[in-house]
Parts: C-alpha cells; sequence; structure tokens
C-alpha cells in the first residue's frame, strides 16, 4: 500500500473516529424527558454538534485533498515586494530547475538565431546617442551663424539708411549754383552708396551660399540617426520574442495583483524532491487572493516568511488584521516556519562589508525572532536567515535582453565584483547550503510530521471551539438557575400572599354577610313574629345560604384572582426577559465571537410560553372554583352544614314569652345570633378546609409551571455535558496522532492502522 493509500486511510479512521463519538454522545442525549420544551432542546444541542461535526469533517476532507505526501513543498510567503519570487527565480537558475534550463536553452538559441547580442546592440544605442549629440551640436552651430549673418546684415542696411539720409540732406542744403553743378556730377556720398548697395548685394549672396553649407550638415547627420534608430528598432522588435523567455520574469513589479495564482517549480537536491511555492503577497486586504494563500501554506510542510524589514511584523489597527495576525491564523498549523530577512541591495557597496547585516538590522532580527516565536511557538518557528536576492539573481542571471533593468543593473554589480563573490557575499551560497543539508533531510518524517500536525491542529480547532461554547453554556446554565430559583421563589410567595390575601376576603365576606343576616332576622323579630314563624323564617335564611354565599363570595376571590394572574404574568415576563438577556449575553455574543466558518442554528428555547404558563396558573386556581365554588361541590351545603351543626330552637320559656312579646323578641333574637354563629363558625371552617386544600392544589400545578421556567436551565446544561463530551473523546483522538519517532512516512502511517476506533 502506497504512503498516500495509508494516510487515506488514516483520515478515513479519523472521520469514523467522530462519527461514532458523536454518535455515542448523542444516543445518551435523545433519551425522552417527557417535557417538548427539552426535549426541543436537546434536538438544539444535537444541531449544534453535528454543526461542529460537519465543519471538523470539512476541515479533515480539506486536509486529505490538499496534503502532499511524496514531495516536500515549501511556500514562500510573504507581502508583496518582499523578494520572494526574486529568490525562487535565482534558486531555479542555480538548482538547475528544468522549466527554467528549457526556457534559457529556448532564450539562447533565438538570440543566436536573432543575430543579437550584446555588444552589436550596445554599439547601435552608442551611434544614436553620439548622433544625438552631433546633431544638436550642428544645429547649435547652424543657428549662431544664421544670427550673425543676419547681424551683419542689419549693420550694412543701417549704413545704407544713414548714407541715404546724408545725401538727401546734403542736396537740400545745396545753393543754386550748386545745384547746377551737380546736375551733371554725383556727390562723393552718392559715389558710396553706389558701392555700399554692391557690397550688400555680394553680402547677401554670401550668406545664401554659408546658410545653405551649415543646414546641410544637421540634415545629414538626422539621416544618419534615423537610419540608426531603424536599425535599433529592428533589433528591438525581435525582443518580444524573447521577453517572456529571458530570465527573471516571474520578478514582481510593485504591483499588488502581479501574482495572483500560486504556482510550484519543482527540484532534485541530492536525489530528494522537493517543490518550492510562490505565494501572492498578503495585502492590507488579500481576499482576492485569500484562497488562493490558504492553500499554499496548507499544502506545505515548511514555509518561509520572507520580509523586507528587519523588524517584528506590524499589527493591525482600527479593526484592521496585522501581519502578524495573519501569520498566526495561516502559519500556525505549519511544523516549520523560517523568516527570511532579505535585505535590499540596489548598489554593490551594500555586500562590501564585513557582514550583509548591520548592528541595526541584527537588533531588529532580534525582535523579530521574539514577535514570531511568541506568535507561533517555539516548537514552530525556527529563526531566521539572511540573504540578498536581487544581487543573487543578478549574478546568476544570463538571459537578460539589453534593455532589461536588470541588464544595467547586473553590469553595475559585475563591473566591481565576480558572480561567485556576489552569491557568497549575498548569503545565497549559506542559504543553498541550508536547502541542500538541513531543510531537505529526512524529508519523509518531515512530511509525515507536518501532515500529521495539520490534522491535529484540525481537531484542536475544533476542541477550543467546543469547549469555549461548552463554557459559555456552563455560565449561562449557573445565571440562568439563580434566575429560576430566584422566579420561582417570587411565584411562592405571591401564592403564599395570594392564599391569605383570599382567605382574609372570604371572611370578610362570611362576617359581612352574617351580619346583613342577622339584621334581617332582627328586623323580623321585631314584628313581633311567634316562635313557629321565627323558627320557619331562620330556617329558610339559613337554607338560602346555598345560593347566595357562593355568588357573594365569586365576586371577592374574582377581584382577588384578577390581582394574582396579573402579578404572576409580570413575574414571568420579567423571567424571560431576563433568560433572554442572560442568553443573549452570555452565549449569543461570546458564541459569535468563536467566528466559525458555518453559520449555527441553534437557538435556546427562552420563549417560555407565557399566555400557557398564565393559563396553567389559572388552571391550577381554578381548582378553588372545582371544590368550593361550583353549584353542588362535594363537602359544601348548607344541607351539611345543618347536619354537622343542627339549628337550636330553645324556647324554654315558651309560657312566659306568650305573656311577654318583648321577652319572646329577646329569646328569638338570642336564638338567632346563637344559630347563625354555629353555622357561619362551620361554613368558616369549611372554607378554610378548602382554601388550604386548594392552595395545596394550586402549588402542586406550579410546579409544572417551574419546570418550564427551568428549560433554559436544563438546556444549557444538556448542551454543555454534549459539548464536553464530545470535546474529551476528539481529544483521545487528537492525543492519538502524535506520532512515533520514524524514518519514513510508511512506518508512521501503520501505527495509526493499529490504533483503535473509540465509539
Amino acid at each position: 500500500m502506497s504512503n498516500t493509500n495509508k494516510m487515506d486511510h488514516l483520515y478515513d479512521q479519523v472521520t469514523a473516529f467522530i462519527e461514532q463519538s458523536l454518535g455515542a454522545v448523542l444516543q445518551k442525549s435523545s433519551s425522552a424527558t417527557g417535557y417538548a420544551d427539552l426535549e426541543s432542546a436537546v434536538a438544539s444541542s444535537r444541531t449544534l454538534l453535528e454543526k461542529f461535526r460537519d465543519k471538523t469533517n470539512d476541515d479533515i476532507r480539506e486536509l486529505r485533498e490538499l496534503s502532499e505526501w511524496e514531495t516536500f513543498t515549501i511556500a514562500f510567503y510573504g507581502e508583496t515586494n518582499a523578494g520572494k519570487s526574486t529568490l525562487i527565480e535565482t534558486l531555479r537558475i542555480l538548482l538547475g530547475d528544468s522549466e527554467k534550463l528549457a526556457t534559457q536553452q529556448q532564450f539562447q538559441a533565438l538570440a543566436k538565431e536573432l543575430h543579437i547580442d550584446a555588444e552589436s546592440i550596445a554599439a547601435l544605442e552608442k551611434s544614436v546617442q553620439q548622433l544625438q549629440g552631433q546633431l544638436t551640436e550642428s544645429q547649435r552651430n547652424a543657428d549662431s551663424l544664421a544670427k550673425q549673418l543676419l547681424n551683419e546684415e542689419i549693420q550694412q542696411h543701417a549704413r545704407l539708411t544713414a548714407l541715404i539720409a546724408t545725401i538727401a540732406n546734403k542736396r537740400k542744403n545745396l545753393s543754386i549754383w550748386q545745384k547746377l553743378v551737380y546736375l551733371f556730377k554725383k556727390l562723393d556720398e552718392e559715389k558710396a552708396l553706389l558701392a555700399q548697395e554692391q557690397a550688400l548685394a555680394q553680402l547677401k549672396e554670401s550668406q545664401k551660399a554659408k546658410l545653405e553649407s551649415i543646414a546641410s550638415e544637421p540634415i545629414q547627420i538626422r539621416t544618419r540617426l534615423d537610419a540608426c534608430k531603424s536599425d535599433l528598432a529592428k533589433v528591438e522588435s525581435t525582443f518580444e520574442k524573447l521577453i517572456p523567455l529571458q530570465d527573471g520574469c516571474i520578478i514582481g513589479n510593485g504591483r499588488s495583483d502581479f501574482t495572483l495564482q500560486s504556482h510550484a517549480y519543482h527540484f532534485t537536491a541530492g536525489g530528494q524532491k522537493f517543490q518550492l511555492v510562490d505565494v501572492p503577497g498578503i495585502e492590507g486586504d488579500e481576499k482576492q487572493v485569500m484562497s488562493v494563500i490558504d492553500t499554499s501554506v496548507k499544502k506545505a510542510h515548511a514555509v518561509f516568511y520572507v520580509t523586507r524589514n528587519a523588524a517584528p511584523p506590524g499589527s493591525g489597527s482600527d479593526g484592521q488584521e496585522g501581519t502578524i495576525d495573519k501569520i498566526k491564523r495561516q502559519l500556525g498549523k505549519q511544523t516549520e516556519v523560517w523568516a527570511i530577512f532579505n535585505k535590499s541591495a540596489t548598489n554593490p557597496q551594500v555586500l562590501q562589508g564585513q557582514t550583509l547585516i548591520n548592528s541595526n538590522d541584527s537588533v531588529g532580527l532580534a525582535e523579530m525572532d521574539m514577535s514570531l516565536t511568541a506568535s507561533l511557538g517555539a516548537e514552530t518557528y525556527k529563526g531566521h536567515l539572511c540573504v540578498s536576492g536581487m544581487p543573487a539573481f543578478l549574478a546568476s542571471a544570463s538571459c537578460l535582453i539589453p534593455n532589461n533593468p536588470h541588464f544595467r543593473s547586473r553590469e553595475k554589480f559585475l563591473s566591481v565584483m565576480g558572480g561567485d563573490e556576489i552569491l557568497e557575499r549575498s548569503g545565497m551560497n549559506a542559504f543553498l547550503q541550508f536547502l541542500r543539508s538541513d531543510l531537505c533531510q529526512n524529508f519523509q518524517t518531515k512530511i509525515r510530521d507536518a501532515n500529521l500536525k495539520k490534522l491535529r491542529s484540525c481537531l484542536q480547532e475544533g476542541i477550543v471551539h467546543l469547549n469555549q461554547a461548552r463554557d459559555n453554556f456552563a455560565n449561562a446554565a449557573q445565571k440562568l438557575e439563580a434566575q429560576q430559583r430566584s422566579a420561582s421563589s417570587q411565584i411562592d410567595g405571591l401564592l403564599a400572599g395570594t392564599s391569605q390575601k383570599l382567605k382574609s376576603e372570604c371572611h370578610d365576606e362570611l362576617n359581612r354577610k352574617k351580619t346583613s343576616m342577622r339584621t334581617a332576622i332582627y328586623d323580623y323579630v321585631d314584628s313581633d313574629q311567634s316562635n313557629d314563624d321565627f323558627k320557619e323564617y331562620l330556617t329558610g335564611e339559613i337554607e338560602g345560604l346555598k345560593t347566595s354565599v357562593g355568588a357573594d363570595l365569586e365576586a371577592r376571590f374574582a377581584a382577588v384572582f384578577k390581582s394574582f394572574t396579573a402579578e404572576a404574568e409580570a413575574i414571568i415576563q420579567k423571567n424571560q426577559k431576563n433568560v433572554s438577556e442572560i442568553l443573549h449575553y452570555t452565549i449569543d455574543d461570546p458564541f459569535s465571537s468563536l467566528k466559525l466558518s458555518f453559520n449555527t442554528d441553534f437557538k435556546m428555547d427562552n420563549g417560555i410560553n407565557v399566555i400557557a404558563l398564565i393559563s396553567s396558573l389559572g388552571g391550577a386556581a381554578a381548582l378553588v372554583w372545582a371544590s368550593f365554588l361550583a353549584s353542588n361541590p362535594v363537602g359544601w351545603s348548607t344541607a351539611a352544614v345543618l347536619g354537622a351543626v343542627g339549628l337550636v330552637f330553645s324556647f324554654y320559656k315558651a309560657v312566659r314569652s306568650f305573656f311577654s312579646s318583648e321577652y319572646k323578641k329577646e329569646q328569638q333574637r338570642k336564638s338567632a345570633d346563637e344559630n347563625l354563629d354555629k353555622v357561619f363558625e362551620k361554613l368558616t371552617e369549611m372554607l378554610d378546609a378548602n382554601l388550604d386544600s386548594a392552595s395545596a392544589k394550586i402549588n402542586e400545578a406550579l410546579l409544572e409551571t417551574k419546570l418550564k421556567m427551568r428549560v433554559p436551565y436544563e438546556q444549557s446544561i444538556s448542551t454543555k455535558a454534549a459539548l464536553e463530551a464530545i470535546a474529551s473523546k476528539m481529544a483521545v483522538l487528537r492525543d492519538k496522532l502524535i506520532p512515533k519517532q520514524s524514518t519514513n512516512a510508511s512506518a508512521s502511517a501503520s501505527t495509526f492502522d493499529a490504533a483503535p476506533a473509540i465509539a
């Protein structure tokens, strides 16, 4: 079985382990509770666990797809313009990358075919420069001569003008005789004027010849210049075929979007295969290349963090993620991270010191090591290397077209020192030795350890999320239990107060009823009725209690019950509000801060149905009506009262009362008082018994209400336990993936083949 197949089997084991572990937890939490709300809560807990499982399985599936098990992979990671591509291009040349060798051969063959060599191109460029200089000088001389000739012509014209004016003035002042004389002869000035005019004509002819001669020289130079430029343009037009073949094409130009895709370059050194991956730059906002960066890093077994700054990576501000934050997030799962300080050098003097780095660089690099160690851990971050990539590239590049800026830079460096010295002083030779003898040695073990660490990190990330969620639910459970106890205590206090108030109200109503009946009976006695009539009347009044006392008590009870339900509703609604706030600030906010890459549908059941609970309370209170105020209640009737107390009509002094009306009335009032006292005493006794019984039954019914209010707490506890259980099982699996020390991936893979699955 190949290494890849064996590790596929390992991924299958891990996935199966998670499925079995979750299944065991879900089976324990699926037993019926008898409470629909709590069972719904458990179902929500299962949903949450399943989403955690799906997230972890997705991560493992991605690792399976991205993990490289055959070729040691090194990613060059860092910000744009850090020089990642420059270093990789130099290594391609020096290590003889097959793709690079093929491209260089094509370049050299095409350059030979096109008869392009640096010397001829340089000669043409020099000729163009010289002719441009000659043209400028010739044009300047022509302009100067033209100006000089123009000045001479102007001076001649001025002399002619002055002479003509002199002649005109002399002729104007001649006498008549002189005028007659000079009709036949010329003035001396007139003779001179003729000579001046002839001289001016000769001057113009001479100047015309000179101007034509000086004007022809720039034209001749321009003709030669245009010919040279045409020859150079023809040569440069052939560069279009060479440009994509020259060294350094992968080197960026500073644009943040120059490298949008990663590219792997394959090498073999000492019989060991490895590949270098050029990763897009991590910009301030690298959304368009985020997935490419993540994929490249996840494939790598070692990472070079390339930087031009001998200083700790920058931290973010104003909610913007800093470089150090990105490094921690994207490289935290690696087993081997090195920093490369790529020293900038545009002048050969940078390489002429005793060492490549100065004292300030050393201090900054020490601080960078501390920062990266703190972020990645000492086991992951291995230290820094120093190299100057651009001089090393210039020293190793051989296929450059002459108009390439790298060509001129190369000449500048090579004019100061040889290529081998540049490679030595730039640190490139030491870097090559590090790659061959240190980094790529025992690469199979490094591949195994790197991939297993990523798998463990994947599980650990899930464990951390589960434990954080568990802590959130534990904290919520503690607060919810205190809230539930407080609400239950308030309801108990409300019930006790209501029972006492109800008893007081009913007692007041019975006393009022008793007083009203006594007044009515006394009025009847005052009408001077016979004892037989009195007895019949009193019995009828007491019998009438059957229909009147219930209605009278009902009004009192209704007022108390209305107040009771209003206060109970307020308690439950306040409890609901408090529960909602607890769940929001203890679970919702911290849970969202986990920044999981999935959205959970998990919802705490904080919606205790207020109407249902109030109805429950109302139903419980209705037991009072059922046992006390019904039309024919058990244990509550005037007949029962009369049967229990018996009416007393003891007219033992009837003879006297026959003769004394006042005495008869006194005895009748006394009989009324005795019977009313006995009847209402028994009514009060039976009322109190029924009220106590009803209060007890209401309290029993309120247990259901209290259980409903306890649902969020029970849900939090259930969810906490489920999260804790699966996290514990994932931790067991994570610890099983710590590899034994071995020298090949096959041996390590077989270690896991024997690991038992845990259900």
